[in-house]
């Protein structure tokens, strides 16, 4: 519950003070009084009846179920006395606040170098991937749902729950192909700093001494009609991933490079 104190507080959680919202929830920063561990706190809109409750209760306990590295963990979850749902997540801010991935490309004067992007962009898809194999679907992403962490590392915020709150659990293959896709769009802006908007121009025409494998990568990503099946199709395709090639002359498989690459081992 929370309390109107000098400081409003959440259970053991105080509210130091409130950060931007999401499109789904505001969010604050918070302070556990008894760890002294900074946390986000997300005030979702008031459940108006029982089903509501239900369905949130139901969204957030199937979005606690995703443990991967690169999905922001859900720590707790609960309701106050207004029947306002909560969520509660590490900070992985620093004091500045909140580090989106938007916010650091135009730190970055609205490009990065080609490794970095690509670092970013296999981080997301392996998200994707891990949570595609529990059955579980974010939808298109956009870079203000990925947060970038301390370390530099990347997390999807909220995975799912935009879906999930509305009770949409049921994915398919063409619904994988668009998650996979505005992976690929968002792959294509952090390089080149434009929208991946159709006609799209080539990137190596904008980036000079572009790997020319990543103008293929995003000619198929960015296909309207076909795209990437998976994100583990994805990532196997990836400009870095030249050892594929080569162990497919060797005699390997797919299968072989992704297990190489730790994908799909659970």
């Amino acid at each position: 519950m929370v309390q109107q104190t000098d400081r409003a507080k959440l259970g053991p959680y105080v509210l130091i003070k409130p950060l931007t919202p999401t499109r789904l929830a505001s969010r604050w920063l918070a302070l556990h009084e008894v760890h002294h561990t900074s946390h986000v706190v997300y005030r979702f809109p008031v459940c108006h009846d029982n089903a509501e409750r239900r369905r949130f209760l139901s969204a957030v306990q199937t979005a606690c179920t995703l443990t991967h590295s690169h999905v922001l963990k859900i720590e707790q979850y609960s309701f106050d006395s207004s029947n306002s749902a909560w969520i509660i997540t590490p900070f992985t801010g620093d004091a500045d606040g909140l580090l989106t991935l938007e916010r650091l490309l135009r730190a970055k004067g609205g490009r990065m170098h080609p490794d970095e992007a690509e670092r970013a962009v296999m981080q997301v898809l392996e998200a994707f991937h891990d949570a595609t194999a529990q059955r579980q679907h974010h939808g298109p992403i956009t870079m203000d749902e990925v947060l970038v962490d301390r370390h530099g590392s990347l997390v999807v915020e909220l995975f799912g729950m935009s879906r999930l709150v509305r009770g949409l659990t049921v994915g398919n293959s063409e619904l994988v192909r668009d998650e996979v896709r505005s992976v690929v769009e968002m792959g294509y802006q952090l390089i080149t700093g434009l929208p991946a908007e159709e006609p799209f121009i080539p990137a190596g025409r904008l980036v000079k001494k572009l790997d020319p494998a990543w103008d293929d990568w995003f000619d198929r990503g960015l296909d309207p009609a076909e795209g990437f099946a998976s994100a583990a199709e994805a990532i196997a395709s990836l400009p870095s991933q030249s050892v594929i090639i080569e162990t497919k002359r060797a005699g390997g498989s797919v299968r072989t490079i992704l297990d190489r690459l730790g994908i799909g081992k659970r």
